[in-house]
C-alpha cells in the first residue's frame, strides 16, 4: 500500500471529477464527483432512501448460501445488467484519505469541509452510519458509445451523457440494481459525502492516475471513463483486495501534468481545483480571470484534456465505438456561435436539461465561456 492518496477536488464521473476526485460526476458533488460525482443520480437515490426495506426478515445474513453467496450474487447481478465491475470493502475510516486532505491547503479545499457538506466526515462513513457493515462500489462506463467530434473540446464527455434530468438507459440500469438489492433484503444508502474514488480503490476496482482520476483495474481496458458509485450496505461481505496504487506506466513523462492548460495539475497526484478549467466553467465566481481565458480555449463546460492525452486511455479511444444518435442530433445546440447568441428558450429547452450545473438564471455564464 502506498503512502499517498490523491486528493483532487475537482471530474467525474462524475463518479468520480470530484475535487478530491471522489465522486465521478462533476457538479458541487462532482468536485467532491463529482460526478459523481457522478454525483450522479443523487435525486434518484434520495427517492430510494425514503423507502426502507419492507421485510427485514429476509436479511442476507440468514439466507441460504451465507455471506459469500450474497457477495457472488451482488457482483454477478451488477455485471449482468451492465455495470463494468463491483467490489467490496469494509466500513473502517478511509485513513489515507483523511491524512491527505488534512495536509492539503485549506485555501484549496476548505470549501468541501463545511457543515453542510464535508468529505472528511464522509470518509468515516462507518461512524456516520452505525448500521453499515460493508461498502459496495459499482463501476459505470460512461463511454460505451462514441462522442460527436464537434463536442470534443467543448464539453467534458461525462457531462454529455448526464441523465439526472433526462432519465435514460443508465438511470434504468441503476434502478434495476436497486430493485435487486431490495429483493435480496439488503438495506443500502448512497451518501454523497463518501469519497467515491478512494472507496473504489479500497474495494479493488480502480487504481489511480497521476491526473487524480480513477482507472478501471480489471475492466474497460484500464481506462478512466468511469463513474464510481459507492453504496453503504448492511450485509457483512468479505472485503476484496485493495488496489490503492498508482497504475501509470513508468515510461510516461507526466503527460497529463504537461497538458493541463491552466497548470491546475501542478505535479503528479496534486491539483489546485481553483485553477481547473471544469471548475471555472461552471463554479467560478464572476468573470473568468484574465490569465485563465486563453488557456481554457474552447472548453465551455468541463474539460477532458488530462484524460485525452493519457496513454492509459488510448486503447479505449482507438476503438470503433457505435455512435450516440441522440448526441449527434443535439450537437448543433452547443455550437459556440449558437451558445453565444442563444435566447432563453434555447437555453432552458436545449442546453440546461443536459448541462445543468450552471443555473437557469445564469445564461450569461455560458455566453462568457463561449
Amino acid at each position: 500500500m502506498k503512502h499517498w492518496i490523491p486528493v483532487f477536488t475537482g471530474m467525474t464521473e462524475k463518479g468520480d471529477f470530484d475535487f478530491l476526485r471522489i465522486h465521478q460526476r462533476w457538479a458541487f458533488r462532482l468536485f467532491v464527483f463529482v460526478h459523481m460525482g457522478f454525483l450522479l443520480y443523487s435525486h434518484f437515490l434520495s427517492n430510494y432512501h425514503a423507502e426502507e426495506t419492507a421485510d427485514r426478515s429476509r436479511s442476507v445474513r440468514s439466507r441460504e448460501g451465507g455471506t459469500m453467496g450474497v457477495k457472488a450474487r451482488l457482483r454477478e447481478r451488477a455485471l449482468e445488467i451492465g455495470f463494468e465491475d463491483a467490489g467490496f470493502t469494509g466500513v473502517e475510516p478511509l485513513d489515507l484519505y483523511i491524512r491527505e486532505i488534512d495536509a492539503r491547503p485549506k485555501a484549496m479545499y476548505g470549501w468541501v469541509e463545511t457543515e453542510q457538506f464535508n468529505v472528511r466526515r464522509g470518509a468515516e462513513f462507518g461512524r456516520k452510519h452505525p448500521w453499515a457493515r460493508s461498502l459496495l462500489v459499482l463501476i459505470r462506463n460512461y463511454h460505451r458509445r462514441a462522442f460527436p467530434p464537434q463536442l470534443i473540446g467543448l464539453l467534458g464527455r461525462c457531462y454529455q451523457v448526464d441523465e439526472r434530468k433526462e432519465k435514460g438507459d443508465e438511470h434504468q440500469r441503476l434502478a434495476n440494481y436497486f430493485h435487486f438489492l431490495k429483493s435480496e433484503g439488503v438495506r443500502f444508502w448512497f451518501d454523497e459525502e463518501v469519497p467515491a474514488r478512494m472507496s473504489a480503490a479500497r474495494a479493488g476496482v480502480v487504481t489511480y492516475g497521476k491526473n487524480c482520476f480513477a482507472y478501471a483495474s480489471r475492466s474497460m481496458l484500464g481506462s478512466s471513463w468511469l463513474e464510481s458509485i459507492p453504496l453503504i450496505i448492511d450485509a457483512e461481505i468479505e472485503p476484496d483486495e485493495p488496489s490503492i496504487e498508482l497504475g501509470c506506466p513508468k515510461w510516461c513523462r507526466n503527460a497529463c501534468v504537461a497538458a493541463c492548460p491552466t497548470h491546475a495539475l501542478y505535479e503528479p497526484l496534486k491539483m489546485n481545483p481553483l485553477l481547473c478549467i471544469a471548475f471555472n466553467t461552471f463554479y467560478g465566481k464572476g468573470l473568468t480571470p484574465l490569465e485563465l481565458r486563453e488557456p481554457m480555449s474552447t472548453w465551455v463546460y468541463g474539460c477532458d484534456r488530462c484524460q485525452q492525452v493519457c496513454p492509459r486511455n488510448q486503447p479505449w479511444l482507438q476503438q470503433a465505438l457505435p455512435e450516440n444518435p441522440d448526441l449527434v442530433r443535439r450537437a448543433p445546440d452547443f455550437d459556440l456561435i449558437r451558445l453565444l447568441t442563444m435566447d432563453e428558450d434555447h437555453y432552458l429547452n436545449r442546453v440546461w436539461p443536459l448541462a445543468f450545473y450552471i443555473s437557469r438564471k445564469n445564461i450569461w455564464k455560458w455566453q462568457m465561456n463561449a
